[in-house]
């Protein structure tokens, strides 16, 4: 690119576009101020000539009346000729009044002196006589004429030398315009070849250009402004394609850096969605897997290499696709770099990846990497916390199941065995048979209490949510213990969908179905209801109705479902209170936080 100091250097020079336009500039003023000036001196020397035919021509009148004042004038003085004379006198010393006869060399200036001559011997003649014969008066009259003639001679000889100055003026005007024309068209032709023809080409390149096209370049080199701004064009153009080039490899590489992203993103969502659902009641379904698909493209996304797992549980293989095996005669071909599956401070194995030696490991291929076996960790780590969540439940149920059964059958088959004790005893001591019967009806009344309770324990146990909306589930409890009762049981619940966890929802549907059961076999009730509401962000639960309500010795009676809704209210991190009605029955509430 030209510096500054060079653009200055083609200014000044002779070849500058300026420099030509100042000069063309100076030529047609130049042809202009010759023109104007050639003008104004031939209109100048103009000045006059007009006045001198007039006064010449009046000058032949004059001379005309000065001969016919001959024949008027009679008088021996001849005082009005000699007035004519005097006049015509005047007037033919002043018709070139300012100028020198010495310096008139042209044929006016002859023609005047000649006419001076004439006069002079016109005039002496006539003044020399004072009385004219006929014959010699003929002659004064002929010499007049003859004078008449020179003075026509003279006036004619004006109107041509003005008539020569005005063609002089025509012809300085027209050589003028004829060097402004030929200027102009040289100005217009060397204009169109050196400016509009190098600026259409200019423009077609700049357009060219700004439409992406880098290979036109202009071909005007000439030392001028123009020249120095087709090659700033053309280096400009040059720097643009490269630039251009620059940008479009930083693109490609952009886009095959956002489109390897999204490959990994993708193949590492699946990935976490396929070991998310894995399950130990599926531990032999390939769906909750990550696939060889995955792990292939895996390997495609990084470019090389080979990817191997080695978990420290062998229990954990059903989530891995492959277990990595050491190899020492590997190491001489290969170079392995491990991820840690780690999770909380434990560190379940290593993720493998073997490539061979010489390859460049990028950050981006470990990022995707750690991020798999962080991935595989978390599945691992997830796995094991439902296995131990699977334990706590089968073991809480177990002793829900045996505080069950001890709070209620094992009660029953206790108070059986007694019955049966005693019974035996009075058929030893051979007691009358009305007291043998009294004590087989309280052996059947207690396995008919006891079927009861088994019948109630498998309607509980065998109880799970079919339905995703715990409000179903409890309606469709309050309309099996409506029909129990035979009486219209209320149900008020104002909890948003999907508001309580599933822990939450069995605990919940077990106590209401606990405290119903409680109203169906000891309130003597005609009315009952649930509510189920959210304040203050806690869940508030009542279980009411309209019965005899709670005795002193309750604790005696058997009712052993209040110590179940208790433990279970305890399993929600709150306590259940059972008390009687202000009105009448019972109320059974409790309340916990979400």
């Amino acid at each position: 690119m030209k510096t500054p100091q060079n653009y200055i250097d083609i200014s000044e020079s002779s070849s500058s576009l300026i420099a030509r336009v100042g000069q063309v500039m100076a030529v047609i003023i130049t042809l202009g101020l010759v023109s104007m000036i050639s003008s104004m001196l031939v209109t100048e020397s103009l000045n006059g000539d007009a006045a001198q035919i007039n006064k010449a021509g009046a000058l032949r009148m004059q001379a005309v009346r000065i001969s016919r004042t001959y024949f008027i004038d009679q008088s021996q003085n001849k005082e009005q000729v000699r007035g004519e004379i005097h006049t015509f006198d005047l007037s033919l010393t002043s018709l070139f009044y300012g100028k020198q006869l010495e310096d008139m060399h042209n044929t006016v200036g002859e023609q005047y002196r000649k006419i001076l001559d004439s006069w002079q011997q016109v005039n002496s003649t006539s003044m020399t006589s004072k009385q004219l014969t006929a014959e010699q008066l003929t002659e004064l009259i002929q010499s007049y004429d003859h004078f008449v003639n020179q003075l026509d001679k003279l006036v004619s000889l004006l109107q041509l030398e003005s008539e020569k100055k005005l063609s002089f003026l025509r012809l300085i005007q027209g050589i003028t315009l004829l060097l402004v024309i030929a200027v102009a068209s040289f100005v217009l032709i060397k204009l169109n070849r050196t400016l509009i023809v190098p600026l259409k080409q200019l423009v077609d390149v700049a357009e060219q250009v700004g439409k992406g096209n880098f290979e036109v370049k202009a071909n005007y080199n000439e030392n001028d402004e123009l020249g120095l701004l087709a090659n700033t064009i053309n280096q400009m153009s040059s720097e643009l394609k490269l630039t251009y080039q620059e940008f479009e490899a930083r693109v490609d590489n952009k886009t095959r850096q956002l489109s390897r992203t999204n490959q990994s993103l993708d193949i590492l969502y699946r990935a976490a969605r396929n070991l998310a659902g894995y399950t130990l009641s599926e531990q032999d379904s390939d769906n909750y897997q990550i696939d060889h698909h995955i792990i292939d493209e895996l390997v495609e996304v990084l470019g090389f290499g080979k990817i191997k797992i080695d978990v420290n549980d062998s229990k954990q293989n059903s989530l891995i696709i492959d277990v990595y095996v050491n190899n020492t005669m590997d190491n001489i071909c290969f170079n392995y770099h491990k991820f840690p599956l780690e999770k909380q401070n434990r560190l379940f194995g290593y993720l493998i990846w073997e490539l061979p030696k010489g390859k460049k490991v990028h950050d981006w291929q470990q990022q995707i990497l750690q991020a798999m076996a962080d991935i595989i960790a978390t599945a691992i780590e997830l796995d094991q916390k439902r296995t131990s969540e699977n334990r706590l439940v089968i073991v809480e149920e177990r002793a829900v199941i045996a505080r069950e059964l001890h709070d209620s059958l094992a009660q029953s088959l206790s108070y059986l065995k007694v019955q049966m004790s005693l019974l035996t005893r009075k058929m030893q001591k051979n007691v009358p048979q009305p007291q043998v019967e009294e004590t087989i009806d309280d052996i059947k009344e207690g396995l008919n209490s006891a079927y009861l309770q088994l019948r109630e324990l498998l309607t509980t146990f065998r109880l799970k949510l079919d339905d995703p909306a715990i409000k179903n589930s409890l309606q469709s409890t309050i309309t099996e213990f409506s029909a129990k009762c035979q009486y219209s049981i209320e149900f008020n619940y104002q909890l948003p969908q999907n508001y309580l966890s599933a822990n939450q929802e069995i605990h919940l549907l077990q106590i209401i179905r606990e405290a119903l059961s409680n109203i169906h076999r000891h309130a003597h009730a005609t009315k009952a209801g649930v509510s189920i509401v959210l304040d203050d962000n806690k869940v508030k639960v009542q279980v009411w109705d309209n019965g005899s309500g709670l005795h002193d010795n309750i604790s005696e009676q058997g009712h052993f479902g209040i110590g179940i809704m208790q433990e279970r209210a305890k399993s929600l991190n709150t306590s259940l209170y059972v008390d009687n009605r202000v009105e009448e029955g019972t109320l059974v509430s409790f309340e916990f936080n979400h």
